[in-house]
């Protein structure tokens, strides 16, 4: 089992890590902006074998890629566990007969509360995975409603016990501040239930209304409103308050861990590390090269059957941009931007290129200096975007 230091330090980081994206839902949600496609189950077979397809294509480009080592494997969505579990295995043992998997590799399935049982889940133990990350968003019924989630709070907590049961590690869920009609006792509420659960890892996140989405549309029409700016930084502030006070570390922005129950897969993204990503919509960040696919399903797999990468995007990393990424990405995290670890990679020193920007954040407290490194402070925590743009030089 790797310790705290071993993830964190820069030479066990190097092993990859590999994502594969599901774009499947029952329902979709009413604020989600992800590529997600709802009653699309004849395509499930066809959207998998297409899947494996693409990592052919992929191997035969990047043949290199085989014999290094990968130690994290995510299945993220839309809902992964809308496909069978021989659908599943299909791609599992594409994946394992293809590249370097390590022996404790971490590996991560979404779901949604409500659409597994523990039959399935002892299943995907079964499969490897040990960990489960739960769409839970909130335990409010109505609130759930309102969403559009095909679970309520009873089935959210039923699923939690019924994945400890099956046998899996790490259990997360993740859970909205800022829905339209949420209030304080809502989140006082959802903490209360947390409280009991048997797990280790939380995501938060402040809810984003993106353009294009229902609920998008329902804001500008006057329909529906979310909670003024005063009530959703009360609400910011009694989520980080009360994880802390439930054994909970604000290790990343949005992500709070119990004893080092850390996403390994995630400290790839946030720490500069190679992925792969495979499926529709799915990213790669391979040899300084970013990858994006084709989000929308049948384009994706029409590429891949005429043996045609459905790769849309593509974009070589300039070492500008490589050290701005560093810096706002290690920031993000409690071990924050450290001196000696840009130096080792870049062969200058942060204050060479970034001195002015970080001076002028710890001027203004959204910043501190401790032994080394740069860390978001209280108040920098809450405005991230605006600390992580001043690091973009024109």
């Amino acid at each position: 089992m790797k310790t705290d230091s071993d993830i964190l330090n820069l030479s066990t980081l190097r092993d990859m890590g590999l994502y594969v994206h599901i774009p499947f839902c029952k329902q979709k949600c009413m604020y989600c902006d992800f590529p997600a496609y709802q009653n699309l189950q004849d395509y499930y077979e066809t959207y998998v074998y297409a899947l494996v397809q693409e990592i052919d294509l992929w191997v035969s480009e990047h043949p290199e890629s085989t014999s290094k080592a990968i130690d994290t494997i995510y299945f993220g969505g839309g809902t992964p566990t809308e496909l069978s579990i021989q659908q599943l295995q299909m791609i599992l043992d594409k994946i394992k007969n293809t590249f370097t998997i390590t022996d404790d590799c971490h590996m991560t399935i979404e779901s949604n509360p409500g659409e597994v049982n523990l039959h399935y889940l002892t299943k995907l133990v079964k499969l490897g995975f040990n960990r489960i990350s739960f769409g839970v968003q909130t335990f409010d019924d109505k609130l759930l409603t309102m969403l559009h989630r095909s679970h309520n709070g009873e089935q959210a907590k039923q699923a939690v016990y019924d994945a400890k049961e099956a046998g899996f590690t790490d259990i997360n869920i993740d859970l909205i501040y800022g829905l339209p009609r949420q209030t304080l006792e809502d989140i006082q509420y959802n903490l209360d239930i947390v409280k009991d659960l048997p797990i280790n890892h939380i995501s938060t996140y402040g809810l984003q209304v993106e353009v294009g989405t229902y609920l998008y549309h329902l804001v500008q029409k006057n329909l529906i409103s979310i909670p003024s700016e005063t009530i959703d930084e009360s609400m910011y502030d009694m989520m980080m308050d009360g994880l802390k006070a439930l054994g909970f570390e604000r290790y990343e922005i949005s992500n709070f861990a119990k004893t080092n129950s850390y996403s390994r897969h995630n400290l790839k993204y946030w720490h500069y590390v190679d992925y792969l990503g495979f499926g529709a919509g799915a990213h790669s960040f391979y040899d300084g090269v970013r990858r994006s696919n084709n989000r929308n399903v049948m384009p994706y797999i029409q590429s891949v059957d005429r043996y045609i990468m459905p790769t849309i995007d593509t974009e070589t990393i300039t070492l500008e941009r490589a050290q701005e990424d560093f810096c706002f990405l290690a920031l993000r995290t409690k071990w924050g931007l450290d001196e000696r670890k840009f130096e080792d990679k870049f062969g200058v020193s942060v204050h060479n290129l970034f001195g002015t920007t970080l001076e002028d954040l710890v001027s203004k407290d959204l910043l501190e200096y401790q032994s080394g490194s740069y860390h978001l402070t209280a108040e920098g925590a809450k405005h991230g975007n605006y600390v992580f743009s001043q690091f973009i030089r024109e």
